[in-house]
């Protein structure tokens, strides 16, 4: 295991139970009802950031055409001799 590896996984772990006590003591000071209404505007904010985002590779402009693969020759197969 790459150093990179096991380092994002301890980060995933401990976000993961960092999110669960947030949403534990959340519910306990702030009620049910709205901790769901907290939820579904984090939630629809992601979906709406994740919809809009641009791709990052330019794509070639539309007015220029698309260079055409080089042909490639084939050997044909011939009698053996």
């Amino acid at each position: 295991m790459t150093k990179s590896r096991f380092r994002n996984t301890v980060l995933g772990i401990g976000a993961t139970a960092a999110a669960i006590a947030f949403g534990y003591f959340g519910v306990q000071q702030l009620g049910r009802n709205n901790m769901f209404t907290i939820a579904a505007a984090v939630g629809g904010a992601g979906v709406i950031s994740y919809v809009l985002q641009k791709p990052s590779q330019p794509q070639a402009p539309s007015n220029q055409p698309e260079p055409q693969p080089t042909p490639m020759k084939t050997q044909r197969k011939g009698k053996k001799l």
